[in-house]
């Protein structure tokens, strides 16, 4: 096969798809674009989740007639002059691909007009081809509308989301701006819908506004210098479920770097128990020649000259904020709803009937009590050894073969009152539109400051629902990765072994001879999560090891 030479057309779609990925890749290129043109309100708007129109409105420096019909050919850019530029950048960062990526696989308009111009002027470009350039009346800034993303690209238009899911991507980036540029006034208008309108403000304000879950009362603001590193933000006394709480700039620049995400969870590693986690916003300065931005086609990742110190530096301030004397306050909701106590396991015997729970045990597993070590083992004799119990992980997997049985039944309960609960829009709306959800008997739905409950499965207790919804969020995201069976037995699991029996739990011999006939009985080997049940050890084994034998 001869080695041809691709068509320009061809390049530029390839070159695209490492830029534009989605709507929130060009919402993203777009409003960095915004701020390097020095704009204080940038107004977002999409139709069906920016798949029909994403439009992004600034009142920045503009552009002339002249810059205006360079602006979408490739390698053009206004941010360096040379090579050398690269190592000093400060603003978004070069590429000189955004609007040639985006012209190139959509129907694009741009409008801008600079203050010194009497008019403005508008261009259409079509497939990275000018259709049209003339003057218009326009106000001072920049508007770009992208229609019909990927619309000569199908093999990429097919691979966009559902509109509720771009929608939602775009909103997690929109509020990583918000979070980063506080003196810029920011816009998000869905399908007409005002989600977001933030005047320019302090991080506490806007954190309240993105992160109503996160109580107001457990924030703290820093502020903290060493040599030519500065340490900015907010976090929280509190922690939490939900994973992905720990935000990261650099140089106003979201990020994704290890580095940083590590340092957070080193310096809170004496606060968290099993399955919580921090919320931090972390805003790093230094000087752009320490920094390389431009190791990621989306510019989401960062690396660092030397990371050692960035790494001490992060850790060690948040550790000395952490350990200084604080009062915690408590947050109390308006109506709070009292929990009932939840029977997790039924004796089916009575204390005087322990003879007959051992006869109906499987022949050759006749087990006798011997007791408890250390709370957590259950120490059982049988005829050839000893028999050791994991009791919790042991009633982890009957509680979890309880749930799936009733899921197979479809075994759900309505609400009387339907329940309110306060989160983030975005997850709301993961929430509600999951498909997950819904074959685990949840009806679900967007209200005006949250998520709204109408239906539960009948294994939940109403005490239990609004955690098990709000840690759900993070497992309901990859559930393209995994598939819909592995996320329900996932989120199954993790929620059974919540509900299981602790080792400061108060379990009697009845309990514990039942546990042990029923996971024989079934038997099951592993809990939900593959941890084993059960060791066993035969006497000769024991008679060996002390040389008995």
């Amino acid at each position: 096969m001869k080695i041809k030479r691709l068509d320009d057309s061809v390049v530029s779609k390839i070159a695209a798809g490492e830029v534009v990925v989605g709507v929130h890749s060009v919402v993203k290129e777009l409003i960095e674009n915004a701020l390097d043109a020095k704009a204080k309100k940038i107004v977002v708007e999409l139709i069906n989740g920016g798949k029909s129109e994403v439009k992004v409105k600034d009142d920045g420096e503009g552009m002339d007639e002249e810059d205006l019909k360079v602006c979408f050919l490739p390698h053009t850019t206004s941010k360096i002059s040379s090579f050398s530029d690269l190592s000093n950048l400060s603003s978004f960062g070069f590429r000189g691909e955004a609007l040639h990526s985006i012209s190139s696989v959509s129907k694009m308009r741009v409008i801008s007009k600079t203050a010194s111009a009497p008019f403005g002027h508008e261009i259409e470009v079509v497939a990275g081809k000018l259709v049209y350039s003339r003057p218009i009346h326009s106000d001072v800034g920049t508007t770009v509308i992208v229609r019909d993303l990927f619309f000569n690209v199908p093999a990429r238009r097919k691979f966009l989301k559902s509109a509720a899911v771009e929608s939602r991507m775009v909103t997690e980036i929109f509020e990583k701006f918000c979070l980063s540029r506080l003196d810029v006034h920011f816009v998000l208008v869905r399908d007409q819908q005002v989600v977001y309108d933030l005047a320019a403000s302090d991080l506490l304000e806007r954190v309240k506004a993105i992160f109503p879950d996160v109580p107001v009362q457990s924030l703290k603001s820093f502020e903290v210098e060493h040599k030519d590193m500065q340490l900015r933000g907010c976090l929280s006394l509190n922690t939490f479920a939900k994973r992905g709480m720990v935000i990261c700039f650099v140089n106003d620049r979201f990020v994704v770097n290890q580095t940083l995400t590590s340092a957070v969870y080193a310096a809170y590693s004496d606060m968290l128990e099993k399955g919580k986690h921090p919320f931090v916003v972390l805003k790093l300065s230094l000087n752009p020649r320490n920094i390389d931005v431009n190791v990621h086609p989306q510019k989401l990742e960062v690396k660092f000259v030397n990371e050692e110190d960035v790494f001490k530096f992060v850790r060690d301030s948040l550790r000395r904020l952490l350990a200084k004397p604080i009062v915690r306050q408590i947050h109390v909701q308006e109506r709070p709803r009292v929990a009932e106590p939840v029977e997790f396991y039924r004796p089916s015997v009575q204390p005087e009937k322990i003879e007959e729970v051992e006869e109906r045990l499987l022949e050759g597993e006749k087990l006798r009590f011997v007791g408890t070590v250390r709370g957590r083992y259950v120490l059982f004799e049988k005829d050839e050894g000893l028999v050791i119990l994991d009791f919790h992980a042991a009633h982890e997997r009957i509680v979890f073969e309880q749930m799936m049985n009733s899921l197979a039944k479809r075994n759900n309960k309505t609400l009387i009152v339907a329940m309110r609960i306060r989160m983030k829009e975005t997850d709301a709306a993961l929430l509600a539109s999951s498909q997950v959800l819904k074959e685990l008997g949840f009806a679900l739905s967007v209200g005006d400051e949250g998520l709204v409950v109408e239906q539960i499965p009948d294994w939940m207790e109403l005490s239990e629902v609004e955690e098990f919804l709000r840690e759900s969020v993070d497992e309901l995201k990859l559930v393209d990765l995994q598939g819909m069976r592995e996320t329900i037995k996932k989120i199954l699991a993790d929620h059974a072994c919540k509900k299981s029996m602790r080792t400061r739990d108060r379990v009697s011999e009845i309990e514990m001879k039942e546990l042990a006939e029923k996971i024989i009985n079934e038997g099951y080997s592993t809990c939900p999560h593959g941890r084993p049940l059960m060791f066993s050890i035969g006497f000769r084994d024991l008679d060996r090891f002390f040389g008995r034998d």
